[in-house]
């Protein structure tokens, strides 16, 4: 594709990991990937499994510069990072309307709290949570996007449902939950 100069159309990219626990990470690009990567100029909906944030700071930015105008949305699947990176790198999509965060790694650390987001994201599509357990990363990442306005909700295994519903009260329209999720008996659905 690139030889031939399609890379600029493509629309949807996603970058899965292989063997499944292979992280992504900045050892992986040569200058040759790097070139290919960086063509990747009207992307609108980027997936990434396994993204390490830290290999790729401070210079995150300048990796990922050419998605940064054109994606609206974002999908991490078992990100890798401090609560903050991961705050970060959602932060640097100024036009990022829905966000995926599936399967969190273990316990994230804050991070350093003078990393904070070059941008407040819109957020105003679609939230899909599926085992995303991290209930600070959550927290954090309402209080420094000065809130969150997503219309439409998925969450699954998701302890923090109740702030995220709290948070998205004035513009959520429909909420899909599991009957099986094992999180979901602890939410009342009261004065909602």
């Amino acid at each position: 594709m690139h030889m031939l100069g399609l890379l600029p159309l493509v629309k949807e990219f996603r970058v899965r990991a292989r063997p499944i626990y292979e992280k992504l990470s900045l050892n992986l690009f040569n200058c040759c990937i790097l070139r290919q990567f960086s063509a990747l100029t009207n992307v609108q909906k980027l997936e990434i499994d396994c993204l390490d944030i830290p290999s790729f700071m401070p210079r995150i930015r300048r990796h990922f510069r050419h998605f940064l105008p054109t994606v609206r949305s974002l999908v991490l699947k078992e990100p890798m990072g401090s609560r903050r990176q991961i705050i970060y790198f959602i932060g640097l999509f100024q036009d990022l309307q829905d966000l995926g965060l599936l399967r969190d790694q273990s316990s994230f650390q804050a991070g350093d709290p003078t990393l904070t987001p070059v941008f407040r994201p819109p957020l105003r599509g679609r939230l899909q949570l599926v085992s995303f357990n991290n209930v600070d990363l959550l927290k954090d990442m309402i209080d420094l996007f000065e809130g969150i306005r997503f219309r439409h909700m998925e969450l699954y295994d998701v302890p923090g449902m109740r702030r995220l519903l709290d948070a998205c009260a004035e513009t959520l329209e429909s909420v899909v939950l599991d009957p099986t999720d094992p999180v979901g008996e602890q939410l009342s659905l009261k004065g909602m």
